[in-house]
């Protein structure tokens, strides 16, 4: 069983790269890339096509599991949006997600600016939107600087929570003598919370134990991180 770790009352870690918010039932996961492999190799890449994406099943086990009442997807929902049957094939994967009493919200990240259009000549009428506002606070991409809070807009009040993908933040970890690997990790702050990629292709950025990271808004400090060792949960703090 995959473990969990709950930062706050309002928001819980799943070491499947998934953030889990019991007050809204609302399961989110960012950078899935589907069709990367698709999209690579229209680019020249010879990469091998045979495993496939497993974005979708490892969705469904979430879902299984949470059943939750909404499922957002924070940006980067494909590697590129192009007119190819593997890539098409994929994004349609996902409508067998959907049931009913479960809304999906497509958050676009920057691998995402052709798709609005993708979905329509494929016939999928799904709304794509820049964030989504619960009560516990705003979740988006992170390529471009979220809106700054309106006065009367309580849900982006300093005291919630500002959750993202885009920066696909990993760690390395050593044992000291020969053993090195990277693996994905949350990045953790005070009302910010980092997602890893949800894609298993997708490389995951270093981040050093300083805890600094550059993002589009300018450069964050993060308290700790929490890294995805396959079902487990391992919390590490930054240096101060």
């Amino acid at each position: 069983m995959a473990e969990r770790f709950q930062l706050q009352e309002d928001v819980v870690l799943d070491a499947r790269r998934a953030v889990w918010l019991p007050r809204s039932r609302c399961l989110a996961v960012a950078d899935l890339h589907l069709g990367e492999a698709w999209a690579r190799r229209a680019r020249g890449q010879l990469v091998p096509l045979s495993g496939g994406d497993s974005a979708v099943a490892r969705l469904k086990s979430l879902l299984e599991d949470y059943r939750p009442e909404r499922l957002v997807l924070l940006g980067d929902i494909v590697h590129a949006a192009l007119p190819l049957e593997g890539i098409r094939s994929a994004v349609t994967d996902l409508a067998s997600l959907e049931r009913e009493g479960l809304t999906l919200d497509l958050c676009l990240g920057n691998h995402d600016r052709h798709l609005p259009r993708q979905l329509e000549r494929w016939g999928l009428r799904w709304k794509t939107v820049s964030q989504v506002v619960l009560p516990e606070g705003v979740l988006f991409h992170g390529d471009v600087p979220v809106a700054p809070p309106g006065p009367h807009d309580a849900a982006m009040s300093a005291k919630r929570w500002r959750i993202q993908g885009h920066l696909h933040p990993a760690l390395v970890l050593d044992d000291g003598v020969a053993s090195r690997v990277k693996v994905p990790c949350f990045l953790v702050a005070p009302g910010r919370l980092v997602l890893p990629a949800f894609s298993e292709m997708a490389a995951g950025v270093a981040v050093d134990r300083s805890g600094l990271v550059q993002d589009a808004g300018g450069t964050l400090r993060f308290e700790r991180a929490v890294a995805c060792l396959g079902p487990r949960l391992l919390r590490i703090p930054f240096a101060r």
